[in-house]
């Protein structure tokens, strides 16, 4: 390992809040700075050790705007005397925040970098979409480019059935739900103090079709995810006694006669996640545990109105540059924007099931834009660590036609 080797040393992220949920009266920097706090306090370090702050958002509006990175940064333990930068690569926005963090530190600028991302959709809704330009409301079909409907051209285009799709829904929340139960996520989730969290934020932000599938699923009411004092300490959106049957019947949300519906896409969700990258050099010389070496990334470019297939290239360019394949990796995350695109993804590139999305993913544990892309790095390296390390994969699609894709190794123990 050179001494210039990014290597993340700690890995957080808070709970995920549903659309109108626990978190709607929460600030998008309250969901972010006990992040940084919190990965200081675990090693130690202090903002004399922080060269730059790297945080992606997706919708940089309203409180999410005036560069929220910088805002965090002066909000935190951090000081002012560290500069912050905010990243938008819409879903994959953090885990741009990783990979520029990663390849400054690989090329010996930086030495340590905060990165990661937040989106609380539930407050900074309102941005105009990408067929809002004229020159792309030309080239493409504007309503072929809405997120939904590119899932369920994949679904037609490559014959992922509504049987498919919901069956791989259940099994993200069975998956989520258990591991939740087992404490797998304690690790990794910092509680989030609220004040506005109560019975006022039950299923009332949510649309009919979500609380239909709240219903189907068997969900408890919403206070489980938080408690007394307003702290927020799970995800919200896991319905236990979640099955294939009990969402079977629920309607299509995008298309008349669709397979793709409330209980077989990612949830709008509100959270944050983060990692703290230094070289290896600085962590051996400060004694900080090495969580996970930064081995390679990937970006790429695919047709808009099928955006659910990105991460097929983004994961290919890596296998092309190291000679790998499918078969080198103990564990995947692959980000369920929709279970139509993640299936065919799954097919494409050859992933076993006993190592892919283990956990669950985004349609249980929701998709707040500006975050997943360091959510799932978060949770592959926790759960690679229980698992003795690795090598582990982290790849996601991105809204308008793009792929992400991370490869990191987990130390063996």
């Amino acid at each position: 390992m050179s001494d210039q080797q990014p290597v993340i040393v700690q890995a957080v992220r808070t709970p995920q809040g549903k659309h109108g949920g626990v978190f709607a009266e929460t600030g998008s920097e309250e969901l972010s700075v006990p992040l940084i706090d919190e990965m200081l306090e675990r090693t130690g370090l202090t903002g004399d050790d922080v060269d730059d702050v790297r945080w992606g958002c997706a919708k940089q509006v309203n409180e999410q705007s005036n560069n929220i990175a910088r805002v965090i940064a002066l909000l935190s333990d951090l000081g002012e005397n560290v500069p912050g930068t905010t990243i938008d690569r819409l879903c994959a926005s953090s885990a741009e925040a990783i990979m520029s963090a990663s390849d400054a530190i690989r090329a010996g600028q930086r030495d340590v970098i905060i990165a990661g991302g937040v989106e609380n959709m539930s407050r900074n809704e309102r941005r105009k979409g990408i067929d809002s330009y004229g020159g792309i409301a030309e080239q493409y079909d504007a309503a072929g480019l809405a997120m939904g409907q590119t899932a369920e051209t994949v679904a037609r285009e490559h014959d992922i059935s509504r049987e498919r799709q919901d069956a791989y829904g259940a099994r993200s929340q069975q998956r989520a739900v258990e591991a939740t139960e087992a404490g797998k996520f304690d690790d990794e989730i910092v509680p989030i103090e609220t004040s506005g969290a109560s019975e006022t934020h039950r299923a009332d932000g949510d649309s009919a079709e979500q609380r239909s599938a709240d219903r189907s699923g068997g969900r408890g009411p919403r206070e489980e995810a938080v408690d007394d004092d307003g702290l927020v300490e799970r995800d919200e959106g896991l319905r236990p006694g979640t099955t294939k049957e009990k969402i079977s019947d629920l309607p299509p949300a995008f298309e008349e006669d669709g397979t793709v519906t409330a209980a077989n896409a990612s949830q709008i969700s509100d959270g944050a996640a983060g990692v703290l990258i230094t070289s290896s050099a600085f962590a051996e010389a400060g004694g900080l545990e090495i969580m996970a070496e930064l081995e390679d990334h990937n970006v790429a470019g695919v047709d808009p109105t099928v955006m659910g297939i990105g991460p097929i290239p983004a994961v290919r360019g890596i296998w092309e540059r190291n000679g790998r394949s499918s078969e080198d990796y103990d564990l995947v995350e692959l980000n369920e924007a929709f279970a139509s695109q993640t299936l065919y993804c799954q097919d494409e590139l050859g992933f076993d099931d006993d190592v892919f999305n283990v956990n669950g993913g985004a349609i249980a544990i929701g998709h707040p834009l500006g975050a997943s892309g360091a959510r799932l790095p978060v949770s592959l390296i926790h759960e690679l660590q229980r698992r003795g390390g690795g090598l582990g994969l982290s790849t996601m699609c991105v809204g308008y036609g793009q792929g992400a894709a991370i490869e990191l190794r987990v130390p063996e123990r």
